[in-house]
């Protein structure tokens, strides 16, 4: 996230949503662009270049029902927001629990669909698309259920599709995030969500868990049965610790899923397809930084540019086993860190070495190569 975004994101989503029906330049069924709703409402028709909010939400289990209509902004930046009020959201929710917004389109605004400080809320069958910062925002909220929706074409310089800050307890199921210029879905400070079911393509990356900082560490979310295509790496678990990326399809990403400065996590069964670097790495060597005591286990990787799996020196007493990597540009394996251990993988037809490993690695056996273009076929490992 850029310095620019943080200030005017942060800015944004500390400040309470002031209740007031707004003056619009555009009008149906009664609703205003910035107008603040009480009880259930259906909008009859669209609610165009809304000059700020679209729709803001005032009261605890109600539904808004879009009917199939669009809610727009009109594409230029708020100039001055007024104190203690937040300006250019589609759909905002702050502090409001049991809401449901369902079934339209936001497109236009900073932000599309913000949640904030809420719990068991529901965004069902909404497209939220070219806004300046977020298709959809989650913030300090607990078992929100984001579902049939779609955040696209979020543009750059500072575009996600969607965005989980200091929450827990969100599921993210079937949705698609598509051609956003930064990350599909960022999940930051936040734990114990489930990222489930979605098509994420062509973003940079497809989902970005943790930050910098160890306050943004994201701990125990589930990424489970994803599809990724084309993005710049398919996950990119930063710092966060006891995750699971687990039966996914990564198909001609950057990288396929990377865990830098990270501890204790599952990486199980995924399928990894033509990543144009490498097919799953551990630890960082620029800057050298790792985590360690990760598993990575039974997961498929076939004709990455680069290694299909790689382990730098910084990530510590990790293990790799049950793998499969398969035609990859330079090794099977590339294992830097004596502390790995290394069980029961194949590596089969890459244009280097099966694995190559440091002096020192643990080799609890099992491991096949065949078939690699180095005649050694395994390096400082013992490979039948």
């Amino acid at each position: 996230m850029t310095l620019a975004k943080q200030i005017v994101v942060v800015a944004a989503l500390t400040v309470a949503v002031a209740v007031v029906a707004g003056a619009s330049m555009a009008q149906t069924g009664g609703l205003s662009c910035g107008d603040t709703i009480t009880t259930d409402t259906t909008l009859d028709g669209d609610l165009l270049d809304c000059p700020s909010n679209g729709i803001v939400i005032g009261a605890d289990n109600i539904t808004l029902d879009l009917g199939g209509h669009t809610v727009s902004g009109d594409g230029k930046p708020v100039r001055r927001c007024p104190r203690r009020q937040i300006c250019d959201f589609g759909v905002a929710n702050d502090g409001h629990d049991g809401v449901t917004v369902r079934n339209g389109s936001l497109r236009g605004f900073a932000v599309g669909v913000y949640v904030g400080r809420a719990r068991e809320d529901r965004v069902l069958d909404i497209s939220s698309s070219q806004n300046t910062f977020f298709g959809f925002v989650v913030f300090r909220s607990a078992q929100i259920l984001v579902r049939g929706s779609s955040g696209n074409d979020n543009p750059a310089p500072d575009g996600d599709g969607m965005g989980v800050f200091e929450s827990h307890d969100v599921r993210i199921v079937d949705n698609e995030f598509r051609r956003n210029a930064q990350p599909g879905i960022h999940v930051q400070a936040s734990s114990d969500n489930l990222i489930k079911g979605n098509l994420i393509s062509h973003s940079s990356p497809g989902i970005s868990l943790g930050g910098e900082r160890p306050a943004d560490r994201a701990d125990r979310n589930q990424i489970r049965r994803n599809r990724f295509v084309g993005n710049g790496a398919g996950v990119l678990l930063g710092r966060g610790n006891r995750n699971v990326i687990a039966r996914n399809r990564l198909s001609r990403d950057g990288d396929g899923i990377a865990i830098e400065n990270a501890r204790g996590n599952l990486i199980a069964r995924n399928v990894i397809l033509e990543a144009r670097k490498n097919g799953i790495y551990l630890g960082l060597n620029e800057p050298p930084i790792g985590g360690g005591d990760n598993v990575v286990r039974r997961n498929v990787v076939r004709r990455s540019g680069e290694d299909g799996f790689k382990v730098r020196s910084k990530d510590h007493h990790s293990l790799l086993t049950g793998n499969l990597a398969r035609r990859s540009g330079d090794d099977g394996f590339d294992v830097e860190s004596s502390s790995t251990k290394l069980a029961r993988n194949r590596a089969v037809g890459n244009d280097a070495l099966g694995i190559e490993a440091v002096l020192g690695v643990i080799d609890a056996g099992g491991n096949l190569a065949s078939g690699n273009g180095n005649h050694l076929q395994c390096l400082n490992v013992t490979c039948h």
